[in-house]
């Protein structure tokens, strides 16, 4: 059986899977967050592992004969993106002209859109706005990182989240903790003491700080005011990617994609109204990797 091995890595997981030369996906899993900060030996070693941790999993259910794969932080045509693909087709014993790494975006926009159809706003552990034309030029807006920018992303809902609770303990010693938003930061940190918060976001990477965000959605889910208020402003910082691409290129159609933009319907819902221009909106969420994964079946074809 002819199977192509679709990879989609962002900042909290890398999810992969299985699909054969009629688009069915026949194994699936998770593994470590991948990257393709490739800048130093350690790094590359890091990047080496997971990927060796995955083929061994993937290698029991069958061997992939071609892979794409989409990986956060990773720039074509430079030397992180030659290392990335000779690792792959090294560990997978395939020939490098089988291996196809990208960008995630790269593969997220052409699980949505046609090259230059529509506009593609991702909000994951970070955020971006991304537009790739008929000729494979991309125009990107924020995906500046975490210490920049990334608004309306994972990593920003939780910071605003714990800076508003640690502001209102500041004022009112008890009160942050006590509300549904405080009780789900703690149940999801493991404790409310500084030192104990302090660790988990200084000693953590940027996914697992984003990955606060799900404790935001479960307030909003129990209609916290302070919740819902972040998850609003973060649909209308992720509207604003839409609308500087829109500016750009003009209107097209808009998806709003990612974990982070699922958390509750109010995002969706401040995201539509804050675009500039009325345009087909579409909210479907769709797996990239099952779509690189049937596009990877298609490497083994002449």
């Amino acid at each position: 059986m002819a199977l192509g091995l679709g990879i989609d890595a962002g900042g909290t997981a890398t999810r992969w899977r299985l699909a054969d030369e009629q688009g069915r996906c026949i194994a699936q899993g998770n593994a470590e967050p991948l990257t393709g900060h490739l800048f130093s030996t350690a790094a590359e070693e890091r990047a080496r592992q997971i990927i060796l941790d995955m083929a061994q999993e993937i290698m029991r259910q069958g061997k992939p004969l071609g892979i794409i794969a989409g990986i956060t932080g990773l720039t074509r045509d430079t030397p992180s993106e030659v290392k990335m693909r000779s690792l792959f087709a090294e560990i997978f014993e395939l020939p490098q002209d089988k291996v196809f790494v990208a960008e995630d975006m790269w593969i997220a926009y052409l699980s949505y859109f046609a090259l230059g159809e529509g506009i593609l706003v991702y909000s994951g552990t970070g955020s971006i706005g991304y537009y790739l034309s008929e000729t494979k030029d991309v125009i990107r807006v924020g995906g500046r990182g975490n210490l920049i920018d990334d608004g309306g992303s994972g990593f920003w809902i939780a910071r605003e989240a714990l800076k508003t609770v640690l502001r209102k303990e500041e004022e009112s010693p008890g009160e942050g903790w006590a509300t549904p938003l405080g009780r789900s930061l703690e149940k999801a940190l493991g404790g409310t003491d500084w030192n104990l918060v302090r660790s988990y976001v200084y000693g953590g990477d940027r996914g697992k700080i984003g990955s606060l965000a799900r404790a935001v959605g479960e307030a909003a889910q129990a209609d916290d005011k302070t919740a819902l208020r972040i998850l609003r402003e973060a649909g209308e910082e992720l509207a604003r990617l839409a609308n500087s691409l829109t500016k750009r290129i003009g209107p097209r159609p808009v998806a709003l994609a990612g974990g982070s933009s699922r958390l509750h319907p109010i995002v969706a819902e401040a995201f539509r109204h804050d675009l500039i221009v009325p345009v087909e909106f579409v909210t479907t969420d769709i797996d990239a990797a099952l779509t690189a994964a049937r596009l990877a079946a298609t490497l083994n074809k002449p």
